[in-house]
């Protein structure tokens, strides 16, 4: 089982080197180096999370994040099922071809949300990157619901000079800087900074997620009868989850649903799609979970019915 979190012990936490910043802690593994006394405490209680995640067949309530409407809107992990459509093998990811790199949109508003555009490059064979090094690829779009090439699968065309002028200010980087993203010509070329090598969990990862998806048909997208959704076990951790949805239920971002678990959106889980079975009302404050700064729904929130009017 696996819940998500903002903290990874293997990798430095200002560097992206994964799909997404939320890392996965997969419980049924142990990946995680040696921390002081708070990590290890942080730890043991994502592992506690990780135990209360509900099993297959449980009931559970989860807040409504997407109803996608396209295979695109779909993905968690687009940027890799994309890779994986275009006949990456988990030896090339194994042998340190296939590269996590990205770019920024600076923001002209002090303090507002940088946007970032990632994705993985395929490197060809005898031609390494590490962090920090500036490519040149042709890239192809895998999810633009944030923007043009939000997230994308590239292939390498050669190395790259970052200039001053092609960075910017950015505290959260270990630099102190990030490389602004570039107009992508109509070809797909573009450059971007190599943040890390992929791991080859990141590829099960999304090779499980493709299983689960197989479930889902064009027909499934265009009525409506998906939706993604999310809820807490524990301090700091979430569950995402694929719902089927029975047939006459509308549901919209939001809202909020009983439903009984399937497989969730974690590395290895490739079972059946959990069922949604109703719409809840909104579950009390007291049943909200501090999750990274925000709050997210307890996956064992009451499951109140919605008023007569709903």
């Amino acid at each position: 089982m696996e819940c998500l979190s903002l903290i990874e012990f293997t990798r430095k936490p200002t560097v992206m080197t994964s799909f997404s910043q939320a890392a996965p802690i997969d419980c049924s593994k142990r990946r995680w180096a040696s921390a002081g006394l708070t990590a290890v405490l942080t730890l043991v209680a994502l592992l506690s999370a990780c135990a209360l995640t509900p099993p297959v067949g449980k009931r559970f309530v989860m807040v409504v994040t997407r109803v996608p409407a396209t295979r695109q809107e779909l993905q968690y992990h687009a940027g890799l099922s994309l890779a994986l459509e275009r006949g990456v093998s988990r030896e090339m990811v194994k042998s340190g071809r296939l590269v996590y790199a990205g770019c920024y949109f600076e923001n002209a508003e002090p303090g507002a949300y940088v946007r970032l555009r990632h994705g993985y490059v395929l490197l060809p064979e005898g031609a390494p990157a590490k962090g920090g090094d500036i490519i040149e690829i042709a890239a192809e779009a895998a999810d633009s619901t944030d923007g043009p090439f939000a997230r994308f699968y590239g292939e390498y065309l050669g190395r790259s000079l970052g200039q001053m002028a092609d960075y910017f200010p950015y505290k959260y980087s270990v630099s102190g800087k990030a490389f602004q993203c570039e107009d992508v010509a109509p070809n797909g070329r573009t450059r971007v900074e190599v943040y890390g090598v992929a791991a080859f969990w990141d590829f099960d990862l999304a090779s499980a997620e493709a299983s689960r998806n197989r479930q889902i048909t064009d027909e499934d997208l265009r009525l409506g009868r998906i939706a993604m959704g999310e809820c807490s076990p524990g301090l700091d951790s979430w569950v995402r989850w694929k719902v089927r949805l029975p047939d006459g239920l509308a549901v919209k971002k939001g809202d909020y649903l009983e439903a009984i678990a399937g497989a969730e959106e974690s590395p290895g889980s490739t079972g059946a799609l959990s069922l949604a079975l109703r719409k809840v009302a909104g579950p009390a404050k007291a049943e909200f979970i501090k999750t990274q700064g925000s709050f997210t729904v307890a996956c064992s929130a009451a499951s109140r019915p919605l008023p007569v009017d709903r």
